[in-house]
């Protein structure tokens, strides 16, 4: 049974608004077991809906669109809809005594051209709307259906919920089949080093399915289940699920809405672990991330961003800190014993960034190290990131959170 979306709206074009609604209404497809297969946008041009709109039907069973069946003259969805079917479009009496019934609740006054959205195509479907004054629409055809919904979010979540699905799963007799997907995230390689661990699992037509899709310093693998019930579903996930933590181990940090941040803080609760934090290149981004999580155990976070800065937490002079400035890995390991001393925290943690060289297109190459004063020792890293500073920067904050975590694994398995 597949599925396309077609979001209509000039506004979405020009940058104006961002469409949330295809990310919505694609989970309540796959929760009903409805493969969506395209998703468009397309302006308020009525030749070019209904050339999206025609090319659609042609591919698959369900489409739906959402926005431009407003009262506006550049509302044109039910236009487009009835002329690709080559139906008129009838003034439906029921909808237009909705429409001003909730004007009346609201206190306002109903304008003419809101009559616009009583009309639908001939022998179409109405989809009553108690949330607003467009009411949607399904025109059914051989062997699949257009459905049109308001792009106004609320609306289209209400509507998607109480009359499409329901809609769906009659017709289409839904009820036997169901897609579930997990995410897996993972940090610590790049998504094409990732995507050579698990190659074979991500050939197309294996059920489940296996995707990645990468951001900064965060690869998200996704594993998509198609099966007759709930359970059979979580079985294939879970088994696949389980070949993949056996392929990458560390590298997977948390699952779904999970964050790195996130879930490092929560394991030093648990450790009943404190840390500090000394930043001279990131800015205050990693303490930024930590504080955010709103748990306690980051006890101090501090910004060092100048040679004074620096030799004034350390209590030495301008030209010692400069002098410790060539060997970086000494300084981040010295700002580190320093935070875990002042602080009285069960760690110390301090990064150190040093532009290398400029790569043009403001562009740098950055030197970065780490260094983490634990009960045993100094654990230290370094690495050398490119790219604009923004991108390095939390690059760099993510690799500093990621080593946190790989100590807390050390010592919980210890």
């Amino acid at each position: 049974m597949n599925a396309e979306i077609i979001s209509i709206g000039s506004e979405l074009l020009l940058g104006q608004i961002l469409d949330t609604n295809t990310s919505s209404i694609a989970k309540k497809l796959a929760e009903s077991g409805i493969e969506l297969i395209r998703t468009a946008t397309v302006g308020d041009d009525l030749h070019r809906i209904k050339e999206v709109i025609g090319e659609a039907i042609a591919r698959s069973h369900i489409i739906i669109t959402t926005g431009g069946i407003g009262p506006t003259e550049d509302d044109l969805t039910r236009e487009a809809v009835a002329e690709v079917f080559k139906r008129p479009l009838l003034f439906q009496p029921h909808l237009m005594e909705q429409i001003e019934a909730l004007f009346k609740r609201r206190g306002f006054r109903m304008a003419e051209n809101n009559q616009k959205q009583a009309f639908i195509p001939e022998g179409g479907i109405p989809i009553e709307n108690p949330k607003g004054t467009a009411p949607g629409f399904i025109v059914e055809y051989s062997n699949g259906a257009v459905i049109s919904i308001p792009g106004v979010p609320s609306e289209m979540e209400y509507l998607m919920e109480t009359s499409v699905i329901p809609y769906l799963r009659r017709r289409f007799e839904l009820q036997s089949q169901v897609i579930q997907y997990k995410v897996l995230r993972a940090c610590g390689l790049g998504e094409s080093a990732i995507g050579l661990q698990i190659k074979d699992l991500m050939k197309q037509g294996r059920n489940p399915s296996v995707g990645t899709l990468a951001s900064i310093g965060d690869i998200k693998i996704r594993i998509t289940a198609k099966a007759d019930s709930p359970v059979q579903a979580t079985s294939l996930i879970e088994k696949m699920e389980k070949e993949i933590r056996d392929r990458l181990g560390s590298l997977i940090y948390g699952v779904d809405d999970e964050t790195l941040h996130g879930n490092v803080m929560k394991e030093m609760e648990r450790l009943n672990i404190t840390l500090s934090v000394i930043e001279t290149f990131t800015g205050g981004i990693i303490s930024h991330k930590l504080t955010g999580t709103g748990s306690h155990s980051l006890f101090q976070g501090m910004i060092l961003p100048t040679d004074r800065s620096q030799s004034g937490f350390l209590k030495i002079s301008v030209d010692e800190t400069c002098s410790l400035q060539k060997d970086p890995q000494t300084l981040a390991d010295r700002l580190a014993l320093k935070a875990k001393d002042e602080f009285k925290t069960t760690l110390g943690f301090a990064m150190y960034g040093k532009i290398a060289e400029e790569q043009g297109r403001g562009e740098y190459r950055v030197e970065t190290f780490y260094g983490l004063s634990t009960e045993n020792g100094i654990e230290r890293q370094e690495y050398s990131l490119g790219g604009e500073l923004w991108m390095v920067r939390e690059r760099a904050s993510i690799i500093a959170i990621d080593m946190v975590r790989k100590y807390l694994l050390k010592i919980g398995r210890g």
